[in-house]
């Protein structure tokens, strides 16, 4: 019992080392001056569900806005929205469809100076998609909670404006009358953003 403790006590040390460390290794100077980040960009996005897919396309654009907050260091907290828009066509039974989707999305990350133009950002977070669906003569609501993981890399092109590419996953689902379906999907595009 008393070697368990013991155990338990260097490990917790050697933790809070670790912790300390990373912090000294990356230092508040690496960190952006600016405390707020405002970034408006244009996706890709592909969604998780084939059935979406084959209806909508396999692919569209969806714009996001993200507003990011330097918490500690080159900690941060950020949050986000997203939506989709797009007709699609349902081949078995020849009738249009459409579909609307919104994402909304917060969470934490962490923001590393690469050099003095470029920097690398990480995001982990919460995603809430909601959509509605206008198809075979009837309208379907539904929305899913879930998760959101996500990388930027910024180039600044002045002190506070910089131009940024994205990537993202975000995965939900939801039970309908069909069954359960999926939500979320991958991106990937550019943008611009702002630090103030």
């Amino acid at each position: 019992m008393k070697q368990s403790k013991k155990s338990g006590l260097q490990s917790m040390i050697l933790s809070a080392f670790l912790l300390v460390a990373l912090s000294l290794a990356c230092p508040g100077a690496d960190a952006p001056a600016r405390k707020f980040m405002a970034t408006a960009g244009v996706n890709v996005f592909q969604a998780a569900s084939s059935d979406y897919r084959n209806i909508y396309g396999e692919t569209v654009v969806m714009p996001e806005i993200k507003i990011t907050y330097m918490v500690f260091r080159n900690f941060t907290l950020w949050g986000g929205f997203g939506l989709t828009s797009k007709k699609g066509f349902i081949e078995e039974v020849e009738e249009e469809a459409e579909i609307r989707q919104n994402l909304f999305s917060i969470g934490v990350g962490y923001a590393q100076k690469l050099s003095a133009r470029l920097r690398l950002r990480g995001e982990l977070g919460l995603a809430a998609i909601t959509f509605k669906e206008e198809a075979l003569g009837g309208i379907q609501k539904g929305s899913g909670l879930g998760w959101k993981l996500g990388a930027d890399l910024d180039y600044f092109i002045a002190k506070q404006l910089f131009v940024f590419l994205a990537g993202a996953y975000s995965a939900a689902s939801d039970n309908v009358e069909t069954g359960k379906i999926k939500l979320g999907g991958l991106q990937a595009g550019v943008g611009l953003g702002f630090a103030f």
